[in-house]
């Protein structure tokens, strides 16, 4: 009961929270019809919005910076970690509220950019240390408990934003859930989103005060396995020349990267007229991804724990998601490929906590997968953008374009190299207990 209270109960309500940031594109419209009018043209909309949605890359990228430079304090003192990711996380929502109430995208992009972004990175990286040392004997299972609930975030503040209703007229029970979308009347009156984000950080604002005091690591910490560094030998310069550390940071960049250029896309290349796929069909496959995202990240981190070397599930991961993107030459594969590569993209996220605990101890476990998430930050800013440009210089996915061939062709070589990456990263990985 007390690793519950203590590691699995906050662990979870701080994780669900911050991964609101990926629910950003919900609010996107709004934000450009409230700080740039709604009378737009197509184009100009289209150029407005790219602008607004910087604010999310921006984000991404801090996240990944947060990780990595906030990782000692993370190590030093839990509480003060998640108070400060608390700080930064809901102050960012409130900045964003402020930006978009004076029309200004630089305040956007400080608050959702740096201060959401920079306060998510803390809070990802907080909980899972602390879930490995509760739970030693299933180490990437506790870790990817709350990177799970991370992905469950952004479901969760679509719900708080849009409602829920259950049964319809006819029905015998009809309940409708109200969410802040038609609370604050923001389809009448755009600029009412800026309420919208003052009211998620009053949301969010005692499940993660409340998270932030239970959360705490056990008294008794046991080594484990690995060459762990010492607390005063630790430098992030020692471990930028670790080899073991550049290719643990390839492999999630490559892998991230691959997972971007498809995920965000993936609906526009399944409409295409090279793939054909409707509306219904498209929408089903999108929706049904984000499961698939969430159940790779237990699947994989379940298979890890019983697997002599965690890490030849990274050859899996790479196997599998290079093996369906090469069948995607055949469009009409490009479905089920979506899916299961998104599997294998959460995995990736899961399971590489236990990978680096397993080969450097769990001493400075914190500030060494921070580090690693560093690649997160470069693939947010590289990988939806490689796609675009990729697909733009072989005309795109319309009638006569080669975008969908020039992308899959691009992802099946990434794959390729990076599972070449991991094949050399499992030669020189521990044997875990």
């Amino acid at each position: 009961m007390k690793r519950f209270i203590r590691a699995v109960f906050p662990a979870f309500l701080l994780a669900v929270s911050v991964g609101q940031i990926y629910a950003f594109t919900n609010f996107s419209t709004e934000i450009v019809q409230s700080v740039f009018g709604s009378g737009l043209s197509a184009d100009d909309f289209a150029e407005r919005q790219k602008d607004v949605q910087f604010a999310f890359s921006l984000g991404i990228f801090f996240l990944g910076m947060g990780a990595a430079f906030f990782g000692k304090i993370v190590e030093r003192n839990i509480r003060l970690s998640t108070i400060v990711g608390t700080t930064l996380f809901l102050s960012g929502l409130c900045v964003t509220g402020v930006g978009i109430t004076t029309k200004s995208l630089a305040l956007i992009y400080l608050g959702y950019g740096f201060l959401v972004g920079t306060g998510t990175g803390i809070i990802y990286i907080s909980p899972v240390k602390t879930m490995m040392l509760w739970f030693p004997e299933h180490k990437a299972i506790a870790a990817a408990l709350p990177i799970i609930s991370f992905g469950l975030g952004s479901t969760l503040s679509t719900i708080v934003y849009r409602g829920m209703g259950f049964g319809g007229p006819d029905s015998l029970f009809t309940m409708r859930f109200l969410g802040f979308f038609d609370y604050f009347n923001v389809k009448s009156d755009p600029t009412a989103i800026a309420k919208v984000f003052y009211a998620f950080a009053v949301f969010y604002l005692v499940p993660m005060v409340v998270a932030s005091m239970l959360l705490k690591k056990p008294k008794i910490q046991v080594q484990s396995f690995g060459h762990g560094i010492p607390e005063l030998e630790f430098k992030y310069l020692t471990l930028a020349k670790d080899s073991f550390f550049l290719r643990s940071w390839l492999f999630m960049f490559l892998n991230i990267s691959a997972g971007l250029c498809l995920i965000p896309l993936a609906k526009q290349m399944m409409k295409s007229p090279t793939v054909g796929y409707g509306e219904g069909l498209a929408s089903t496959i999108v929706a049904l991804s984000g499961l698939m995202n969430g159940g790779g990240r237990f699947l994989f981190a379940w298979w890890s724990d019983r697997l002599a070397r965690r890490i030849d599930i990274l050859l899996l991961i790479l196997a599998i998601s290079g093996g369906l993107m090469t069948l995607s030459f055949w469009p009409p594969v490009i479905g089920l490929a979506l899916l299961v590569i998104n599997a294998c993209y959460g995995a990736g996220f899961s399971v590489i906590p236990a990978i680096l605990a397993d080969n450097y101890g769990m001493t400075n476990i914190s500030k060494i997968h921070g580090a690693v998430l560093s690649a997160w930050g470069f693939a947010g800013l590289c990988g939806n953008q490689a796609a675009m440009a990729v697909s733009k210089f072989f005309g795109g996915y319309g009638e006569g374009g080669h975008g969908y061939v020039a992308v899959v062709g691009l992802l099946v070589v990434a794959y390729a190299l990076n599972l070449a990456n991991a094949w050399s990263l499992r030669r020189s990985s521990i044997r875990k207990n």
